[in-house]
């Protein structure tokens, strides 16, 4: 007997037992999520070391006792004591190393205090800190008689997106299993058939978050909202093909016991290489150094490893309690049956059959269309847009640009370095920095600059020097003026130059003063000049998500061929496969370039115009429906070769497959459509545009690829489908084992 059978037997016969089990492993989860919650498990970004913006990252916390990133921000209007108000926060708050005014080139009527958290504290500590700092803020505001005292800047952003990102995750996973059971009632014909998957979706999310809180598995808000509805919605597709299978086998009259075996031979295994190819596809984004994709790859390969083990024994044990069930009520379940449209199907595939270059020309000019507008994307490396719009910290930071603040709470550091075995007190050196800082400041897109040699505007190059000379002399004397946290503290041996642009949202700004000051360091070599900061960071994460962008696409379709090659006993099939599975992606590339980038129903779907579309959501877009898209893939595949192996007439396989998949692969994509659908309207605009993006490349593969595309280019292929290197004949008896879904 194959393992297959040995496992469906062992599922039989135990099924009361492991039923038992199960149930006691969900409430041991559910006992142990309600005392340990998954808040402690959120990472912060990391990775492309060895850069310029990570060399003055880490200058700045080695030297200057600054982390990038780990700062916020408060805005007050009203008379108040700025110097009693930073004493009383730093007392009530002793995270806070230090507490600056900024102020602007301009009179503002808005006042900004910089805080900058002490550099021991983990970013996500700080994070942590929100809650208690707007608490705080809210109650010295009633106290003083404030107009407005409000928190934003760096961890504030973070704070609120991850708060979103809970709040989207529990929501959407709800509304998702909602909309799942109206599908699967339609798919299945009655109420108690729908209950299998539903439970094996929700037992996944919960087995799934008590691994990460066991396990101490990394977290951020990308992959909690993507492994959450990635994780139920496998969990769904995967138990419907194992029902729908079964319940063929109970209505042939098999005895229960052997149709327990075939529905975990055939779907099952089908369940399992798909599961293994959307591993693949996920594991290439490990590839690149980067935090924030590194963590998506772990929680996603985690919560496809508990939907593969959860869906493959307890649905057969599911199934077998009592089979009769999966019909009840039987009155809705004949309504259904008699409306189901198979011979919908079958005319679908017999047109397709009749006229496959009609229908692949069709096909392919359609898809070609959906995505000529990612020709022109633009990708966007978003620094504070990631917190939802109505949230404290981006209403805090609108209400400084309709005051007529810009970049002051992401500058760009510049790290000037003083000769080896000199201060910065240098008169050489302050020069070179009175110049700097004059080149940035007549910059078009800088708003100021905060350097050793701009914080007295009455001050000119000499009296700098002269006023530095004393302070060199006695260094002590620099303690708590305005430029000692521009002075390293490793003897003074170099100094923070700080370029506030104009407008951050317009990230072309940011850019162009980054080049800038690298070109006035270029141009001017006397001094050792780093340039950095959070948007260079992010900037670098973007180049390091990219540089591995051709080891990816190797690594992922060469990976899934070869899967599908051993699956499917053939060369030409995966191939295929793989090439069609670029087509949707690229069409809901086009659909996120005009939704995100040019703004289209923006005011129908509330969904920002970003004039570009977020670094990560390409790549990770791409890993994730490649992955996804062969669940249909093999599908579709295993009915048409199943009924090629009977009959050896690859039109009436091609018809027969596509009739008998067609209303099941429609299901299973209104599914996953439901699912991902949910995120769209997510407050979260990373959230939103990867579930659109993944919404419009399910809709387009369910129907455009695998009801077009797919069959007529197996009918023109003819018997080249199952080509396999030393193999005469069009089709082997071993396809037989194919059968599947």
């Amino acid at each position: 007997m194959s393992f297959s059978g040995h496992f469906s037997a062992f599922l039989f016969r135990r099924r009361l037992v492991i039923l038992f089990a199960w149930l006691a492993l969900l409430v041991a989860a559910a006992g142990f999520l309600a005392v340990h919650p998954l808040d402690r498990t959120e990472t912060e970004l990391s990775g492309a070391k060895g850069t310029e913006a990570h060399r003055v990252l880490t200058t700045l916390e080695r030297d200057f006792g600054t982390k990038l990133g780990s700062s916020a921000d408060v805005v007050l209007r009203g008379a108040l004591d700025a110097r009693a108000f930073e004493r009383q926060l730093r007392e009530a708050f002793p995270q806070v190393a230090s507490v600056t005014e900024l102020r602007g080139r301009e009179a503002h009527r808005e006042r900004l205090f910089h805080l900058q958290f002490q550099p021991e504290l983990l970013i996500v500590e700080a994070q942590a800190l929100t809650p208690g700092l707007r608490d705080w803020l809210g109650a010295y505001a009633r106290e003083h008689r404030l107009d407005l005292a409000q928190l934003t800047g760096s961890t504030a952003f973070q704070y609120d997106a991850k708060a979103a990102g809970k709040k989207d995750s529990k929501q959407g996973e709800s509304l998702s299993l909602v909309v799942s059971l109206g599908v699967l009632v339609l798919t299945f014909g009655s109420l108690s058939a729908t209950l299998i998957p539903l439970l094996i979706g929700g037992s996944t999310l919960l087995l799934f978050n008590a691994l990460v809180a066991v396990a101490h598995l990394p977290m951020n808000p990308v992959s909690r909202i993507l492994s959450g509805l990635v994780g139920l919605g496998l969990a769904i597709d995967y138990t419907v093909f194992m029902v729908s299978r079964f319940k063929e086998e109970v209505r042939g009259d098999r005895p229960l016991a052997e149709a327990v075996r075939c529905t975990v031979a055939y779907p099952g295994r089908t369940v399992f290489f798909s599961a293994l190819v959307m591993a693949v596809s996920i594991g290439a984004l490990w590839l690149p150094d980067v935090s924030l994709s590194r963590t998506v790859v772990i929680d996603l390969l985690a919560v496809i490893g508990v939907s593969l083990l959860n869906t493959l024994v307890m649905g057969p044990v599911l199934l077998a309690l009592k089979p009769d069930w999966l019909d009840k009520p039987r009155w809705l379940s004949r309504w259904i049956e008699a409306r189901h449209a198979e011979r919908f199907w079958r005319a679908l595939a017999e047109a397709v059959v009749r006229h496959p270059k009609r229908s692949f020309a069709l096909a392919l000019g359609m898809l070609l269309l959906l995505a000529l507008p990612a020709t022109r994307m633009k990708l966007w490396e978003p620094v504070m847009a990631i917190a939802p719009k109505d949230s404290e910290s981006m209403q805090a930071y609108q209400l400084l640009e309709r005051d007529g603040w810009g970049g002051e709470l992401v500058p760009v550091d510049v790290i000037v370095q003083a000769p080896p075995g000199k201060t910065i007190y240098e008169p050489e050196t302050l020069a070179y920095l009175h110049d700097f800082t004059q080149a940035m400041e007549r910059h078009p897109r800088v708003a100021a600059v905060r350097s050793l040699t701009s914080w007295n505007p009455t001050f000119d190059q000499g009296t700098y020097q002269a006023f530095y000379r004393i302070y060199g002399a006695a260094p002590w004397l620099a303690a708590g003026t305005p430029f000692a946290p521009l002075v390293s503290q490793d003897g003074a041996t170099s100094t923070l130059v700080r370029i506030h642009p104009k407008d951050l949202m317009t990230l072309e700004d940011t850019q162009a003063i980054l080049e800038a000051a690298r070109q006035y360091a270029r141009a001017h070599p006397e001094r050792r000049v780093e340039v950095g900061g959070v948007v260079a960071r992010v900037k670098d994460f973007t180049h390091e998500l990219y540089r591995y962008l051709g080891a990816v696409l190797a690594l992922v379709v060469g990976g899934v061929c070869v899967i599908l090659a051993v699956y499917m006993r053939s060369v030409v099939l995966p191939l295929k496969a793989a090439v069609m599975n670029f087509l949707p992606i690229l069409a809901s590339l086009g659909g996120l370039t005009l939704l995100f980038q040019d703004g289209w129903l923006g005011g129908v779907l509330h969904t920002p115009h970003n004039g570009a579309v977020t670094n990560i959501v390409p790549l990770v877009l791409f890993c994730i429906v490649f992955g996804l898209s062969m669940d249909y893939e093999v599908l579709i595949l295993s009915r048409i070769t199943e009924a090629y192996e009977r009959s050896k007439d690859l039109e009436a396989a091609v018809i027969e497959g596509l009739s008998r998949s067609g209303s099941l692969i429609t299901g299973a994509a209104l599914i996953l459509l439901g699912v991902f659908a949910t995120g769209i309207f997510s407050s979260s605009p990373q959230t939103q545009e990867i579930c659109w993006g993944i919404s419009v490349a399910i809709l387009i593969d369910a129907t455009i690829v695998r009801l077009l595309l797919v069959p007529s280019f197996m009918v023109l292929l003819g018997r080249w489908n199952w080509w396999m290197p030393g193999r005469k004949q069009g089709a082997n008896a071993d396809l037989a084992e194919l059968r599947g879904g």
